[in-house]
């Protein structure tokens, strides 16, 4: 079976699909890209999906926390 009728086979059981196999299917698919590189940190080093979204949950707790600076403070710091 080449991709594209994976796919295609995939995606009719994902239309048919319930809340359990959802769920399942994206365990595997979360485990299997956990180590993709998707961004880069401010020095270059690369930056996998896990550390990005512990990244993304780190930040939004700062901003819940109101531990932040708006645009225009931050252009002040740079004089």
């Amino acid at each position: 079976m080449g991709a594209v009728e994976l796919k295609n086979r995939i995606q009719i059981f994902l239309d048919n699909a319930d809340e359990r196999v959802l769920a399942i299917v994206n365990g595997v698919f979360e485990n299997y890209y956990k180590d993709q590189t998707v961004a880069f940190h401010p020095d270059g080093t690369p930056m996998t999906r896990q550390e990005y979204k512990m990244a993304l949950d780190t930040a939004e707790e700062q901003i819940e926390n109101g531990d932040f600076i708006s645009a225009e403070e931050f252009e002040q710091q740079e004089d």
